[in-house]
């Protein structure tokens, strides 16, 4: 598998996740969750000190998939979903680049309108026409969640190919999805496990359907998942609900990784962390709306914060790579609590009990 050169940074960006995750056992979850954010832009400095011509480099790799994509598949009809925020951001430059390379690109969002103004937008600026469609999808609802799969099947499409969950809330005031779930754990989480679900009939059709699940550092914060925490204010940490959310789209990929390859199926799922980006994240939150502005600049642009989500989705070299968390267009290490197959199940069946949904046998 080929990749880009190994940032000098990696190495020791993940020793230090890797230690944070150790101080998350007995540290204040508050406080790791804070600890991961500042040391993400330190990197983010770090990053532009030692790689200079960083946009100009990300729109060549960008255009060099996009190729590549476009001669793998010769021609033939590709779909992808994006669950998208809205017309800015991650799933807006994720969407604009599968667009690009030939797929019938449609953007899952609450806002109809907001998913217009996106598609108005790529249109724009890619002279591509006809290419997108917006769905509604209200990842807070599992009514929402559960109505969208009819509602793509109706478009005529049998089959998927590439499906990016990519929307999610951080750092929110406390507040319940409509099942009565956390809001951050309930939309990062449970909204897109159901999606993925409903959806893997549509993605095992495809000739090798791919999953990308946008993850965070944040999944370091903490070492465990507080269950008993998800339904009432008590114990609510917004930064830490956040971390317990990231974590569980690691644990996610982990274990429906190796459902599938149980299956044989050649549907892959990969996590991927965009980064310290400069979006709309921290709406909910004046203070650090504010504080965002100027911290911009030590900031990543949504473009190179969706490349590893870019990547994953149209790098032909990576049709085996499954169960993996990528950043920077790389696999990295996780929180060791991912890698325990316990605390994966034990999402599985939380999962389970709280949407009602479960996986079905993917035939080969």
């Amino acid at each position: 598998m080929s990749t880009v050169v190994l940032p000098p940074r990696a190495g020791w960006h993940d020793r230090l996740m890797l230690r944070i995750s150790t101080w998350s056992q007995s540290w204040p979850l508050a406080l790791t969750a804070s600890i991961v954010g500042v040391m993400e832009c330190v990197l983010n400095v770090w990053q532009h000190i030692m790689q200079r011509g960083l946009t100009a480099k990300t729109l060549e790799r960008r255009q060099h998939w996009i190729e590549q994509a476009k001669s793998h598949y010769h021609g033939r009809s590709r779909v992808a979903i994006v669950t998208a925020g809205g017309n800015t951001g991650l799933g807006f430059e994720t969407a604009k680049a599968l667009v690009e390379a030939g797929f019938f690109t449609i953007i899952a969002c609450r806002s109809v309108e907001k998913g217009e103004e996106a598609i108005a937008q790529i249109e724009e600026q890619t002279g591509i026409k006809k290419q997108m469609r917006a769905l509604p999808l209200d990842l807070s609802s599992q009514t929402s969640v559960k109505a969208f799969t009819p509602a793509f099947k109706s478009l005529g499409y049998h089959a998927l190919d590439v499906l990016v969950d990519n929307a999610g809330m951080m750092d929110i005031p406390f507040g319940l999805t409509k099942e009565g779930y956390e809001m951050q754990f309930g939309v990062n989480h449970l909204g897109h496990y159901t999606l993925t679900l409903e959806l893997l009939p549509f993605l095992n059709e495809a000739v090798q359907g791919r999953i990308i699940v946008l993850s965070s550092g944040a999944m370091f914060s903490s070492n465990h998942i507080r269950y008993d925490l998800l339904r009432s204010p008590e114990g609510y940490s917004r930064l830490g609900h956040y971390s317990y959310s990231k974590l569980a789209n690691v644990l996610f990929v982990k274990a429906l990784d190796r459902r599938l390859k149980g299956f044989r199926s050649k549907i892959t799922i990969n996590a991927a962390h965009p980064g310290a980006c400069s979006t709309n994240l921290f709406r909910h939150n004046p203070l650090m709306n504010a504080l965002m502005i100027p911290a911009r600049v030590v900031c990543r642009t949504p473009l190179v914060g969706a490349m590893t989500s870019i990547y994953l989705a149209l790098a032909p070299d990576l049709d085996k790579v499954s169960g993996e968390y990528f950043f920077d267009q790389i696999p990295r290490s996780v929180n060791p609590i991912a890698l325990d197959e316990k605390a994966q199940e034990e999402l599985w069946e939380k999962s389970v009990e709280f949407t009602g949904v479960d996986l079905k046998a993917v035939k080969n």
